[in-house]
C-alpha cells in the first residue's frame, strides 16, 4: 500500500480497517482493499486519514475516497465523542449545511487503535486562518468570502435540534448563563489543578472566569442554536468562493446566535487587521448580511460577550500548554503569572463591554 504524504504508516491497523470499511461503509461490496493514505497536515484535536479504496461490485470494480476521523488519546477538547459528530453528521445531513456523509462509525478501539467516523470524500480546498492571505480567491474578494461564512452560520442556526439526538450531543442542558458556567469550569478547572501541582499562581484566569459566570447572557434554552465552536478558515473546504463542507465539529455546543459571531469576532479571529471579522469582512457589513440572512438584529453586546469567552478558552488552553513539561524548559513558569498577549487583549474586550465602547 503506498501513501502520498510520504510519512511511514506501516504500523496501522489497515488490514482490520479494510474489514471494516467493507462491512459498515460499503457492504454491497467484495474484496474491499486499501490502495492508498494520506494524513493532511494541520489539525489539532482529531486525527485524520484520507483513504483510497477498490473493491467489486458486481462485475465492475469501483474506487472511493474516504475520511478518517480519529479520536487521539490525549489533547484539550477529550473526552473525544464519537457519538456527538455521529448526531451532528446524521442530523444535519438533510439540512442546508454542507457537512460530509457519514458512512460507517465504531467505539470498539480495537478495529482501529480508538474510536473514529467514516465519511465521504469532499473535494475542496481548506487554507489555515495564518495562511489564508495566500489564497487567490482571498485576495480577490475576501468579503465575498465572509459573507459565505454567514449564509452558512445561517443554515446552521435554522437547524431544529429538539426532539433530536442533537439534545444529548450537545448536553448538558441548560440556559444561555449555565451552559456558559459550564463552559468556564470546562476549560478552567485543569488549568487550576496542573496550576495546584506546579504551584504556579494563575489569578487572573480565575478572575476571568468569575467575571464571565457573572456577565454571562441569561437566554433560555428554548432559544438557544448550534453553535459550531471553531468557525473559521481551516474548518471549511472550499469550492471557489462557496463553502463544500463544515469541518471540525468536536466543540459544537448549544447557545445564543451571538456566540458564533463573538467567535468571529475575538482578536485571535482577526489577527493582523484588527478591523477585519473572521479574517474576512468589517463589522458593518458582517452585521448587515447576518440580520438580511437569519431576520435576527445583531446584539453587539452579547458578541462582546462571547468573544471575550472565546478569547478565554483560548487563553486558559494555551496557558496549559505552557505548563506542560516540555514548555516549562522553555519559558518557564513564572512566565504564567504575567498577563501575555492573549489575556491582554481578553482584558481589553472585557473594559470595553463594560464600557458600552463598540468592537471597533
Amino acid at each position: 500500500m503506498a501513501t502520498t504524504d510520504g510519512t511511514a504508516q506501516l504500523d496501522e491497523p489497515w488490514d482490520r480497517l479494510a474489514d471494516f470499511l467493507g462491512r459498515e461503509a460499503f457492504p454491497e461490496s467484495r474484496g474491499l482493499r486499501i490502495t492508498d493514505t494520506a494524513r493532511p497536515t494541520g489539525g489539532a484535536s482529531w486525527e485524520t486519514f484520507l483513504v483510497r479504496v477498490e473493491f467489486e461490485v458486481g462485475a465492475s470494480t469501483s474506487t472511493r475516497r474516504v475520511a478518517i476521523k480519529r479520536a487521539p488519546a490525549t489533547g484539550p477538547l477529550a473526552p473525544y465523542l464519537v457519538s456527538k459528530d455521529v448526531a451532528i453528521f446524521s442530523n444535519l445531513a438533510s439540512s442546508d449545511v454542507p457537512v460530509p456523509e457519514l458512512l460507517a462509525w465504531t467505539e470498539d478501539a480495537s478495529v482501529f487503535v480508538r474510536p473514529f467516523t467514516v465519511t465521504g470524500f469532499v473535494e475542496g480546498e481548506s487554507h489555515d486562518i495564518t495562511k489564508v492571505e495566500r489564497w487567490s480567491v482571498w485576495q480577490e474578494d475576501r468579503e465575498a468570502l465572509g459573507r459565505e461564512m454567514i449564509d452558512v452560520l445561517a443554515a446552521v442556526q435554522r437547524v431544529s435540534w429538539q426532539g433530536t439526538s442533537l439534545e444529548q450531543a450537545l448536553a448538558p442542558r441548560g440556559s444561555a448563563d449555565e451552559r456558559a458556567t459550564q463552559i468556564v469550569d470546562r476549560y478552567l478547572n485543569p488549568l487550576l489543578e496542573e496550576a495546584r501541582v506546579h504551584r504556579v499562581g494563575v489569578p487572573l484566569w480565575r478572575e476571568m472566569g468569575a467575571w464571565l459566570k457573572q456577565n454571562a447572557p441569561r437566554d433560555a434554552e428554548a432559544d438557544l442554536v448550534i453553535v459550531h465552536g471553531d468557525y473559521r478558515f481551516g474548518n471549511f473546504l472550499w469550492q471557489g468562493n462557496s463553502i463544500a463542507a463544515v469541518l471540525d465539529w468536536e466543540r459544537a455546543m448549544l447557545g445564543p446566535p451571538m456566540q458564533e459571531l463573538g467567535f468571529m469576532c475575538m482578536p485571535l479571529s482577526r489577527r493582523k487587521e484588527p478591523e477585519i471579522m473572521a479574517k474576512a469582512i468589517r463589522f458593518d457589513a458582517l452585521a448587515k448580511h447576518y440580520e438580511g440572512a437569519t431576520g435576527r438584529s445583531v446584539d453587539v453586546s452579547q458578541v462582546q460577550f462571547y468573544a471575550v469567552l472565546w478569547q478565554f478558552i483560548e487563553g486558559v488552553n494555551g496557558s496549559r500548554g505552557a505548563m506542560a513539561p516540555a514548555a516549562r524548559g522553555r519559558v518557564g513558569t513564572g512566565g504564567m503569572i504575567q498577563p501575555n498577549l492573549v489575556a491582554r487583549q481578553t482584558l481589553q474586550l472585557m473594559d470595553d463591554f463594560e464600557a458600552g465602547r463598540p468592537i471597533l
